[in-house]
């Protein structure tokens, strides 16, 4: 029989998670028999299988041939375990396996329950093997660990240790063309996991994307499934130095490989996108599809540095697939940033991409959980040490943005007690609607304590509705208040037609001092709500405020009319709503300043969540807790657009003394003017009904009161609900 047909015994290894998916590849190279263990699979095969799995094997760490096994005594004790090692080795006669002139290596791996120091059972091993070739042949290989010409493995157990060939050399995943690296890159054999699951190559798409493509592992995997590049075409392997390797059978192999890969370049390729928001990463990426040999399909590849907020018109996307790891754990850092990146990963993969084929990435299988996926599937694997959980399905397609507005119509209502308060309720609604479904305004108010009676305010987020109830006076009895509450509920959910759990209710009396920034709640339920070209996170549970304060809608929608090209500073930014509309307006930077650390993690959750990057080493989003007049009198920055919208009055165990906008607007203003470019607008606004400019300020500045333009016609009824000026240096 001819040495190749001779039937052995190889080990196939794997991440963690792989066993089933690399059990369906190699059958399909003509393994047979698989046995399958953690981490590993064992079959009896020839060696013309185990050269084709080392060629073809886009999922297997190691491929590796079992050469001589020392079993233990019962006398074994863990403390002997490097010396058992060494016995294994130098007993046997390693010469008939290398010739003395070969460098080596050893890799080990030792079973969790044994305590031995894996250098110096490598070290011990490595003696065996020399003392071997020593006892042999009276010469001895050398060592050299980078890139040797024999690598051995040895499995290190509890009754016997096995010392094999690695066929692989170094380990599959390295398929030869990463040459540039980004931050937390995934192993090539679990991306081609990925795919492989995915079924990348019978969904024969017309396009892939990936929009944070890092080093271009997916990009560069893609293109070798859908050409039919095998992954060990140009790598070395570790079986050249080995007295049994069949050079003959091994270059037929390569040869055919090379021939299925040139036909398949002859046929039609997807369009291929590698987006990612670091310049660093694109050019990775391009030279990585380079050292590939890809560079001849680079005309089939739209590289573009982009953020996900950057994503314009596709061309006609037919079938899509997208696949992407996105900046979790190191690259990202912030686990409520990472629940918002995924949300906003959802919604433009909704937007975009309803009902095509998508596999993303998650550190956590919660952040997973937010991908708006139909019947979705989950792979768990093991990327190095950090476990990471693949999601794969079809996009659902997204639900209507403004789905309650739109739809809804007014029905008659009759409520005893409170048939005024349903009639004007119908009444305001009927007439925002046609306003707001043409100006596509999702978030609005609907009724402010129209009636005496019914002393509350209704708001509109979305297809949902938050309620607050005005404290009634100490002189109305508080039963009858609450009868009275009760009936405006009831009225609320029949003109609506929503159910009680799209309501949220919350008492809303005058706040001293903190209060106003407590927990009303701990149900801490958040949803995505869009206000222009933005997604916004509110909370309707937790706190008075929401996260948008709605009558600074008009406001916002001006920033980001004037923001393109210009440096913004949002002073009292709160959950920087206004900086996220001149982000994607086009600001050129955006600062936003505030003391509460809570706010300012919720705005850079809006920030991810519009596919915003807020990576401290980019500078371009920038946000800071601190006191703003401390802040103001600290920098010298200049900004071209400024918006303060600072609160009537404030303490804060951070900033000693009180902030008064009546007492202490005239020092505010001076100071955030300093900071303002000479042709630079600063937009000034509060909510306190008193309030009156300081004649001084007039004097000093160009100032226009815009309080009619900045009110939208949800707050026409209340005509006091803030005061807004736009402000310029002289002479502009």
């Amino acid at each position: 029989m001819n040495s190749s047909q001779r039937l052995s015994t190889y080990w196939v290894t794997c991440a963690d998670g792989l066993e089933l998916l690399l059990e369906e590849e190699i059958a399909q190279l003509g393994a047979t028999n698989v046995e399958r263990k953690a981490g590993r699979l064992i079959f009896k095969g020839t060696l013309e299988t185990a050269y084709r799995i080392c060629m073809w094997s886009r999922l297997a760490s190691r491929v590796v041939l079992p050469i001589h096994e020392h079993v233990l005594d019962h006398t074994f004790d863990a403390r002997d375990v490097a010396e058992e090692l060494y016995e294994g080795a130098v007993n046997f006669d390693w010469s008939l396996i290398f010739a003395p002139q070969s460098t080596f290596a050893i890799r080990i791996h030792i079973d969790r329950d044994i305590k031995v120091n894996s250098q110096f059972a490598t070290l011990r091993v490595k003696d065996g093997v020399v003392d071997s070739f020593m006892e042999a042949v009276g010469r001895r290989p050398s060592i050299d660990t980078k890139q040797p010409e024999i690598t051995m493995y040895v499995q290190a157990g509890k009754t016997s240790h096995t010392y094999c060939l690695d066929l692989s050399g170094d380990s599959l995943h390295k398929r030869g063309y990463r040459r540039f690296m980004t931050d937390a890159p995934i192993k090539e054999n679990l991306a081609a996991a990925i795919l492989h699951k995915a079924d990348l190559k019978n969904r024969q798409p017309d396009m892939v994307l990936d929009p944070m493509c890092g080093s271009g592992t997916f990009i560069i995997e893609s293109l070798m499934i859908l050409t039919d590049r095998a992954p060990g075409l140009v790598r070395r392997f570790g079986f050249n130095g080995w007295h049994g390797h069949d050079h003959e059978l091994w270059m037929s192999i390569k040869a055919e490989a090379a021939e299925r890969h040139a036909q398949a370049l002859e046929q039609p390729l997807p369009q291929f996108y590698a987006f990612d928001a670091d310049w660093d990463a694109i050019k990775a990426t391009r030279q990585n599809i380079i050292a590939a040999g890809f560079e001849c399909v680079l005309d089939h590849i739209q590289l573009e540095e982009r953020t996900l907020a950057d994503w314009g018109d596709f061309p006609e996307r037919g079938n899509a697939f997208i696949v992407t790891n996105p900046p979790y754990g190191e690259r990202l850092g912030e686990k409520a940033s990472n629940r918002a990146l995924y949300q906003g990963i959802s919604a433009l993969l909704q937007d975009y991409f309803p009902n095509q084929y998508a596999a993303v990435i998650a550190s956590q299988v919660e952040q997973a959980d937010v991908l708006a996926f139909a019947e979705p599937q989950t792979l768990r694997l093991m990327n190095g040490k950090l476990p990471i959980y693949v999601r794969f399905g079809h996009v659902k397609p997204s639900a209507s943005a403004q789905p309650f507005l739109v739809n809804w119509q007014a029905q008659p209502v009759e409520i005893e007690g409170a048939q005024d308060f349903a009639n004007r309720l119908q009444k305001n609604m009927t007439a925002l609607k046609k306003w707001a479904v043409k100006e596509n305004i999702y978030c609005l108010r609907l009724y402010d304590a129209d009636l005496p009676d019914f002393n509350v305010a209704v708001d509109l987020y979305g297809d949902r509705l938050h309620v607050q109830e005005y404290a009634p006076p100490k002189q109305i009895d508080p039963e009858k208040a609450k009868k009275r509450f009760n009936l405006a509920l009831a009225v609320i959910r029949a003109v609506t037609g929503l159910n009680r759990d799209a309501i949220f209710i919350k008492t809303r009396a005058k706040q001293a001092g903190k209060n106003q920034y407590e927990k009303q709640s701990t149900a801490s339920k958040r949803f995505i709500v869009r206000e222009g070209k933005a997604k916004i996170l509110v909370n309707l549970t937790d706190y008075l405020d929401t996260g948008l304060f709605l009558d600074h809608r008009q406001m916002r929608l001006r920033i980001a009319q004037e923001a393109k090209g210009k440096h913004f500073l949002n002073l009292y930014s709160y959950t920087s709503t206004a900086s996220l509309h001149a982000a994607l307006g086009g600001a050129a930077s955006t600062t936003s300043v505030d003391l509460s650390n809570t706010y300012l993690n919720w705005s850079k959750e809006n920030f991810v969540l519009n596919g915003l990057t807020i990576d401290h080493a980019d500078e371009q989003h920038m946000f800071f807790a601190s006191d703003c007049f401390e802040w103001l009198k600290d920098g010298h920055e200049t900004y071209d657009l400024i918006f303060i919208d600072p609160p009537t009055f404030s303490n804060s165990k951070k900033f000693y003394g009180t902030f008064d906008v009546q007492r202490d607007h005239i020092s505010l203003l001076k100071r955030a003017m300093n900071r303002l470019s000479s042709d630079g607008t600063l937009y000034f606004s509060n909510n306190y009904r008193g309030f009156e400019l300081d004649e001084e300020i007039e004097a000093m500045f160009d100032i226009e009161e815009i309080t009619q333009e900045t009110i939208g016609l949800d707050y026409k009824r209340n005509q006091k609900i803030h005061r807004s000026w736009k402000i310029k240096h002289f002479g502009v």
